[in-house]
């Protein structure tokens, strides 16, 4: 995949498509899914992506295409601010899942207790 784009601000949606090597509605389709795609507008209405946005969606292509992740999978992977989540942020939300599951079974064994007084 060719991924050298000319060097300025902003790009319209067909330079991306071409770039990313999807077609424009699959663009549109995952502005729709992902929070942290969301190109500005001109005008117009044009889309115009800005050099971040393009390699989140090249790294949202490399994902489901070639890792295939799935839509969730990659909301999972890709924080709502377009940073790439680490191992070690994934542990951690693994972990204060697992943390609020005991406390909730702690506070019913609790009511439970409690209930018995």
């Amino acid at each position: 995949m060719d991924t050298t784009l000319p060097d300025k601000m902003y790009y319209k949606i067909g330079e991306v498509a071409e770039v990313a090597q999807v077609k424009t509605s699959v663009l549109r389709f995952w502005e729709s899914k992902f929070s942290f795609l969301k190109p500005e507008k001109s005008t117009t209405g044009q889309r115009l992506y800005s050099k971040k946005e393009v390699d989140l969606i090249l790294k949202v292509r490399q994902l489901l295409y070639v890792e295939k992740y799935t839509i969730e999978g990659v909301r999972k992977k890709i924080s709502t601010s377009g940073k790439l989540k680490n191992c070690s942020d994934i542990q951690s939300e693994h972990k204060i899942v697992e943390k609020s599951m005991l406390l909730n079974e702690v506070r019913q064994e609790l009511q439970v207790i409690r209930n018995m007084l």
